[in-house]
Parts: C-alpha cells; structure tokens; sequence
C-alpha cells in the first residue's frame, strides 16, 4: 500500500515537472520584445507581426506591463496540446496555466495567416474577430488576472467575468455593443455560451460594466454583481 502512495506521489511529481518545463518538447524558438514563443515546427518570421498585434490587444488593459515575460507554446501535435493545455482535450483554442507557470500553450497555428487550425472540419467561429493574435491576447489576460488578484481566481471569480474580461482585451474594441446588445435580447445562440462556444454574452456584460457604466476594473473584479443581475440590467437598459 505504501509502495503504490509513493509510486503515485513520484508520478503526480512527474507530471507536475513535465507541465511546468514543457522546454524540451518543443525544437523551435523565438525571442521578440517580451515574448518567449516554441513551437514543434519552425517558427516564420511572421511572428514578429502577429505579436505586434497581440500587443495592441492586451495593451488595452490597465494590467498590462510591457516589462512581463510572455511564454508562448504553439502545439501543432495534438499530443501536445492534450498534454500541455492541462484540459486532456485538443478542441479548444489556447489556455493559460495560471496555477503554476503562467505559460500559455496555443493549439495548432498558421502563423502566416494569422489564425488558428480548426480542431474540426468546422472553420473557427467569429473568425474575423478572432485571429491567432486575439488567441495569444486572451490566454496573457488570464494571466495578468492570476497575477493582480490571485492564482486561486478560477475558484473565486465566475466565468462569466474571467472570459468575458479576455474576450473583452482580446478584441480590443473590435465588439458592436449595441448589436450584440440587441442579439442577447433577441436570445441569438451566439450570445449563450453553451450553445455556441462563444463569450460574446459574457463580453458583453463586461462591456457593460466597465463602458456603459464606468466602472474600474478594481472594482468589477472586487464588486462582480451576479451574472443574472447584470442580465436583468440588460435588458432593462439600465
């Protein structure tokens, strides 16, 4: 009994090492201004400009500091991304390890194109609104929010306002209130993160929040109302 606890203790280690030095998986590498980027396939240098535009992206937040080291994790294997991104998952587009590393691990990329590979025969959707770059941007504001108001924030926080705060500097601007306003009210799909992916609802009671009603990013994050009141606000056009 005690044998099989400290085999799975070691292998929990293991793991724990492998997550947080993921270096070795990964051939190629780039340094540009802040960014730290590796991939399993070379890296163009068309990098350089996506990362130019993530930069116009997260500079929109208060949190942003130019001097923060970003390292970036391009999985084109999908063994990579199952392992890496923590989600033992290859369908989603980036996440942020914002307990340990604050690495962020991106799936499969066309680098030249500025876009993501769909994991499905599916294109990606709000594509437009949505390049590789907004990708990048809205996994470094998870971090940046790890950094500002804690690493526990994923059990702190509700999802509504940590997704819709990276969709929000992802886009960095590039969001019709009014019209997505309008389509939540209409009851669109695409507004309804369990039906669509999307956090285009939770962008916009974010937008709400922070551009309709003024207020700091302090305190959204220290006075989040529920989720179903800013939805009631909404609505009424409060």
């Amino acid at each position: 009994m005690k044998a099989c606890a400290a085999s799975a203790a070691l292998l929990a280690l293991l793991c724990v090492f492998v997550v947080a030095f993921p270096q070795p998986a990964f051939a190629y590498r780039i340094a540009y201004q802040n960014y730290e980027v590796w991939s399993d396939r070379p890296i163009p240098r068309a990098i350089e400009p996506v990362l130019d535009d993530v930069t116009r992206r997260w500079r929109t937040s208060p949190l942003y500091d130019r001097a923060t080291p970003a390292q970036i994790f391009i999985c084109n294997e999908p063994w990579r991304m199952w392992l890496y991104g923590m989600h033992f998952s290859t369908q989603f587009g980036g996440v942020a390890d914002v307990w340990l590393t604050r690495h962020v691990v991106i799936r499969a990329a066309d680098i030249e194109a500025n876009r993501i590979v769909p994991p499905g025969p599916a294109p990606i959707a709000d594509a437009a609104q949505r390049p590789l770059s907004y990708f990048i941007a809205h996994e470094l504001t998870h971090s940046d929010v790890s950094r500002r108001f804690g690493r526990t924030m994923m059990l702190r926080y509700p999802e509504w306002l940590l997704e819709g705060y990276a969709d929000y500097v992802g886009k960095a601007g590039d969001f019709d209130y009014a019209a997505n306003r309008a389509a939540f009210i209409a009851g669109a799909p695409a507004m309804d993160r369990r039906k669509s992916g999307l956090y285009r609802g939770y962008h916009l009671k974010v937008a709400y929040l922070l551009d309709q009603q003024g207020w700091p990013l302090e305190r959204l994050f220290a006075q989040a109302p529920a989720e179903q009141e800013v939805e009631r606000w909404l609505r009424a056009g409060k």
